[in-house]
């Protein structure tokens, strides 16, 4: 089993790692970082998991982490197959702050200091921003050198100077990751993705970790700050916002169904719980793009 809290492998020689990750999944196991880390999603769809939240990723994807926050984006399994094994394609930058600690109380840095601490609750950037930033990116991968590192500088100037974000978590949601954890939350995590289509029961969930019911509601609710049936609920939401956006074939009542939903008027009103919208605003919403 590999530990919670993976290193990223970053030379002593250098002050960050830029590389190109292309697998089944992006990241197989739950865990975390001791370095910042900065993700772009070039290919492949799926579910993401940070800390507590629960989002679908697609191509443009783009985040950004502090250290020690928890982690796993999950790939479709329709992107697999055996012809081409690597579907999912992202790119990553991994940095320590270390390398400007002593500037950061500076008057030049504190626009980037607070961007730091904003990583801290996990941030998502949207629109024209994620794309500016996505170019920026790859700007950053092809650089060698000095010109590397500034481009780098220019990158976290432009992120925390950006409007269009969002944070993923609020300011009292912590995490503390421990090794003894990492299997038990990837069991709950990859049941309930494998399964959410269907009926997702609380003692099933129960039985993989050892536990009772009452026991097992008592441990996630600590773990993930909700309830197990609130993250089944929002994982099925997730997952049925991305078929109104992207399959306008099938029926809102399809959908439903498709997202294990027994019925369509439990399923408006949990959607509209979460997105505060129907589901059929939403759809119309994407349509209009």
């Amino acid at each position: 089993m590999k530990s919670a809290v993976q290193k990223s492998s970053i030379p002593a020689s250098r002050i960050f790692v830029a590389k190109e990750l292309k697998d089944k999944h992006f990241d197989p196991t739950w865990h975390a970082h001791n370095e910042y880390q900065l993700f772009l999603v070039l290919s492949g769809t799926g579910t993401r998991f940070i800390g507590n939240t629960v989002q679908s990723f697609t191509v443009g994807d783009l985040t950004f982490l502090a250290p020690g926050m928890p982690h796993l984006w999950r790939s479709d399994s329709i992107y697999f197959n055996r012809r081409n094994k690597h579907t999912s394609h992202g790119l990553v930058i991994y940095f320590k702050s270390d390398f400007i600690a002593e500037m950061l109380d500076k008057e030049e840095m504190q626009q980037i200091n607070k961007l730091f601490i904003k990583a801290k609750r996990g941030i998502e950037y949207r629109g024209d921003t994620a794309t500016r930033l996505a170019q920026m990116m790859r700007q950053i991968a092809s650089l060698r050198g000095a010109e590397s590192v500034i481009a780098l500088f220019q990158m976290l100037s432009a992120m925390s100077d950006a409007t269009d974000y969002h944070l993923l978590h609020n300011a009292d949601y912590r995490y503390r990751l421990k090794d003894a954890e990492t299997q038990r939350i990837n069991l709950v995590y990859n049941h309930a993705a494998q399964h959410f289509q269907s009926a997702v029961l609380l003692r099933d969930a129960a039985a993989l970790l050892n536990m009772t019911p009452t026991s097992f509601s008592r441990y996630f609710r600590m773990k993930t700050s909700k309830s197990f049936s609130e993250f089944i609920a929002e994982l099925r939401i997730r997952h049925a916002c991305k078929l109104l956006a992207e399959d306008d074939r099938k029926s809102i009542q399809q959908i439903s169904l498709a997202c294990g939903f027994n019925t369509l008027s439990n399923f408006n009103r949990i959607f509209r719980q979460f997105m505060k919208t129907t589901p059929k605003d939403y759809r119309k919403a994407f349509s209009s793009l």
